[in-house]
């Protein structure tokens, strides 16, 4: 039994957008990068996002609560953001969020979906893979905003949709 709506953002989620990015790096990424990345990094990171990308992004809620959100920043075939309040992790909003991402991208024509993630973030390198991405390349680089050099991996997946079975 779904407890939560996926939709388009609206401008007033923008600061719960904020409290959740947030919360969610300090569990997903904040303990895998030095002390030094967590200065650059803030709920104006993710309210300044939100404001400049809210057509790219979608937002799971209950009751005008947002619980977590997706976004593909250039309206491409990247998942760029997937981020959930920590509070309701295991709830199937991640799943829910990407499917929907996925959606979105066969909508506007790709037949592929792609995205990123920290190498120590199992938690979400175990979702994506569970929901069929693959590995595509693994990258140590610096990361100007964190501050640091980091290891992510790109993963693809293929999609079974596409937008014709959309509309």
């Amino acid at each position: 039994m779904k407890t939560f709506d996926i939709r388009s953002a609206r401008s007033k989620d923008i600061p719960q957008i904020g409290e959740v990015g947030l919360a969610s790096w300090k569990r997903g990424i904040g303990p895998h990068v030095p002390p030094v990345s967590h200065d650059s990094v803030s709920i104006e990171t993710f309210t300044g996002f939100a404001s400049a990308r809210l057509d790219q992004i979608v937002v799971a809620v209950k009751d005008d609560r947002v619980l977590g959100f997706t976004a593909t920043e250039q309206a491409n075939n990247f998942i760029t953001d997937l981020w959930i309040d920590p509070d309701c992790e295991s709830s199937g909003l991640g799943t829910a969020l990407m499917e929907e991402a996925e959606r979105r991208i066969a909508a506007r024509g790709y037949h592929t979906a792609e995205i990123s993630v920290l190498l120590q973030n199992e938690r979400a390198l175990s979702l994506y893979r569970h929901m069929k991405y693959e590995d595509v390349q693994e990258e140590t680089k610096f990361n100007k905003t964190l501050k640091s050099e980091i290891t992510s991996i790109r993963l693809r997946k293929h999609l079974q949709f596409y937008a014709d079975e959309i509309a």
